[in-house]
């Protein structure tokens, strides 16, 4: 039994397209204000919506296109007395299946009715056929098995269908970015923009700009009109990285838009609907930067209304093996060298293993790009692997919680003084190790008073 919503601020018209549909066999319901439907349809999304198209608050465009957010397969009917030829024109580019003046005649309403359910069949398969084909690519981008990383993209596959606010967070080099493209890809905005925004590489002048646009004349420079990323990604998604960065006036802007869904160009006194879902990201701690004053406390809840934890590599065990295999499997398909697959040793997996991996994934990455590079045997042995692994520079993964707890200044020594141990007191390879020169390693151990031996 098809589910059919009529929607009319005149409860006569709605108790008469009722009537007339109800030998039909339709399960019919009857609403006097839109809100109730998009609430109702939330919780049980109709196949076919018969609205008015002059409705106080929420006009009949307004309302199909806030119910396709949450019902994409939803077909309409527009009946109203006042819709003109431009407004019947829109409706149609919009998906609306026919616009019928009121009151509708019946029979004409009946065929409206037939078609649309039709459209709704249609439209319905096709969105099963576009969700299973956006699974296997979601899934496809990510690579793990270990529970805390599973956990993650289990909570992905749960929220990527709802249109609410997503924050992000993990270290550096976990890949939130990889995280924020499976929800877009999964979700029903999948045929849109997922449009990416670095808040932290564009000066603060130039991201309110990049964000909601400006209007020529607003500013030195600005010669033209010039679209907004948010209006960009319309019916798609924003990605924010690191949004812990961006400035108060920025944040005030931003808030500005999570409440109202309206963007204001620079220099524009009107503002646009935008339908955009946003989601951020950030390897800061948002709440301790709310207590301390430098980001906004009601920002920060319009932010994590889902919040999503990527955790670091160090706790996903094994995943770093199945990371660097496909990793290394990309790399080899892209140079083009031929020959045998490259592949690791058992002995050089095991000191990947047992790395702590402080860049995360992307450190993962970017060491076999460059094994690919420079190794000429196609099994990678533990000599091929940089110093750094060998070593196990990157502290080990049972300290890294004590690190924590310690400054900057603290960590910073323990780091030094360590590499300089592992050394046997040559200074020289503990600073090619560590990545710094020489003269800085010894500038850092007077500042410690710490006497370590000679190079």
């Amino acid at each position: 039994m098809a589910v059919v919503f009529v929607v009319d601020d005149d409860p006569v018209t709605c108790e008469a397209v009722a009537r007339t549909l109800q030998r039909d066999g339709h399960d019919l319901t009857t609403f006097t204000h839109p809100e109730q439907a998009l609430d109702a349809g939330r919780v049980n999304p109709p196949a076919v919506v018969i609205t008015d198209f002059a409705m106080p608050g929420l006009n009949g465009l307004e309302f199909l296109l806030e119910l396709r957010r949450y019902s994409p397969a939803t077909t309409f009917i527009v009946v109203s007395g006042q819709a003109t030829v431009e407004d019947a024109v829109s409706l149609m580019k919009h998906g609306v299946v026919d616009v019928q003046v009121k009151p509708p005649r019946a029979r004409s309403l009946r065929k409206a009715v037939t078609l649309a359910l039709k459209q709704h069949e249609l439209a319905a398969e096709n969105l099963r056929l576009r969700q299973d084909l956006r699974g296997l690519r979601g899934v496809s981008r990510v690579v793990g098995a270990s529970r805390p990383f599973s956990a993650t993209m289990r909570m992905v596959e749960k929220v990527a269908g709802n249109p609410s606010t997503v924050l992000i967070t993990g270290e550096t080099g976990t890949g939130k970015e990889v995280i924020a493209e499976s929800i877009h890809e999964l979700s029903p905005r999948a045929d849109h923009r997922l449009v990416k925004v670095h808040c932290a590489a564009i000066p603060e002048t130039l991201l309110e700009s990049e964000l909601f646009g400006h209007i020529r004349g607003s500013f030195t420079g600005a010669i033209r009109d010039k679209v907004g990323l948010f209006e960009e990604a319309h019916q798609g998604s924003i990605f924010l990285d690191e949004i812990g960065e961006i400035t108060p006036n920025v944040q005030a802007k931003l808030l500005r838009v999570l409440q109202t869904g309206e963007v204001q160009r620079v220099g524009d006194t009107k503002t646009r609907k935008v339908d955009t879902r946003v989601m951020a990201a950030t390897h800061r701690d948002l709440q301790k930067a709310v207590a301390e004053g430098e980001f906004r406390e009601d920002l920060f809840y319009r932010l994590n209304v889902i919040p999503i934890h990527v955790p670091p590599l160090r706790e996903r065990g094994d995943d770093v093996l199945l990371l660097a295999r496909r990793f290394l499997a990309v790399e080899w398909e892209r140079s083009d060298r031929g020959g045998e697959p490259m592949s690791f040793s058992a002995e050089a997996e095991k000191v990947l293993l047992g790395y702590s991996w402080p860049g995360n994934v992307r450190e993962v990455q970017n060491i076999v790009t460059r094994l690919v590079a420079l190794c000429d045997r196609s099994v990678i042995g533990v000599d091929d692997l940089p110093d750094s692994v060998r070593s196990g520079k990157g502290v080990p993964a049972s300290k890294i919680d004590a690190l924590k707890e310690l400054s900057l200044e603290q960590a910073e020594r323990l780091l030094i003084l360590n590499a300089i141990s592992r050394n046997q007191g040559n200074k020289k390879q503990a600073a090619r190790q560590l990545g710094i020169g020489l003269a800085t390693l010894y500038r850092k151990l007077q500042s410690y008073e710490a006497d370590t031996g000679e190079a």
